[in-house]
């Protein structure tokens, strides 16, 4: 059994754009000014030009926090250790993060 602290994410290519623009308004008889301020931000999400299809900018796989295992030789601590080492080489876990136990005999 494989434990994960995560799940997968996908992370899609997107456009950003914002465009402000700032308008001063003075008026010539009372002495008052005004200042006028607009922003406007779109978002859109980038299609690959063939498939349109949207563009995976990264994908995330997930993180593996433990691993539980059922072995036919569990019972032997020289099976255990070479399994929990194997475990560790393959997935970067460490020893703490591994169990492995003897399979049961129906």
């Amino acid at each position: 059994m494989v434990v994960l602290k995560s799940s997968e994410e996908r992370i899609w290519h997107v456009d950003k754009s914002s465009t402000s623009s700032v308008t001063e308004e003075s008026g010539s008889s009372s002495g008052s000014s005004r200042v006028i301020r607009e922003e406007n931000q779109s978002e859109s999400t980038v299609l690959d030009g063939k498939s349109q299809s949207p563009v995976m900018e990264k994908e995330v796989k997930p993180e593996i926090s433990g691993v539980v295992i059922s072995a036919d030789g569990g019972g032997s601590a020289v099976i255990r250790a070479e399994v929990s080492e194997a475990m560790e080489a393959l997935l970067g876990l460490p020893a703490n993060k591994i169990k492995v136990m003897k399979r049961a005999v129906k």
